[in-house]
């Protein structure tokens, strides 16, 4: 085959450019979404945690922050930490109290007990661990429904 000189390598060809140009065009279109965006599947595994604050000060030694029935957000929590509960009944006098705090996952959030802790009379207490990376929704309510919830994102 013989050797083309140098110089007609560099010159445009114009059917080559017409094709690249049409493809460009197309692939332009489609990428484009003329019909839509192509939906993704989102997985728990792919989903961006949700943004999430610092936990308030603990109150108890070896926890990473303490919630209450006034806090209320989304909270960030190292694999690891310990993260308490206190909630304090509304009223004493109606002997309405909060129920047993709940983890919404406890493969992300762990019951734990700190082996010494005596709650004050009219407080419901919940300790949890952050097991592994993921989200979950820590819950309770009253008997006259009022009802208290918080996120924690760990991380």
């Amino acid at each position: 085959m013989p050797r083309r000189p140098s110089s007609a390598r560099l010159r445009p060809q114009p059917r080559r450019a017409a094709a690249l140009a049409a493809g460009l065009a197309a692939t332009a279109a489609l990428v484009a979404g003329c019909g839509g965006p192509t939906p993704v599947a989102v997985t728990a595994a792919s989903a961006p945690a949700p943004a999430c604050h610092s936990l308030p000060a603990p109150v108890l030694p070896h926890s990473a922050g303490s919630l209450t029935q006034i806090t209320l957000g989304t909270y960030c929590l190292t694999v690891g930490q310990r993260v308490d509960v206190f909630l304090t009944a509304p009223s004493s006098a109606s002997g309405d109290k909060w129920g047993a705090v709940a983890s919404s996952d406890q493969g992300v959030l762990v019951p734990t007990s700190s082996g010494v802790l005596t709650a004050p009379l009219g407080v419901t207490p919940g300790l949890f661990v952050g097991a592994t990376r993921g989200t979950a929704v820590l819950r309770s309510s009253t008997s006259t429904g009022m009802s208290w919830q918080v996120t924690v994102v760990v991380r």
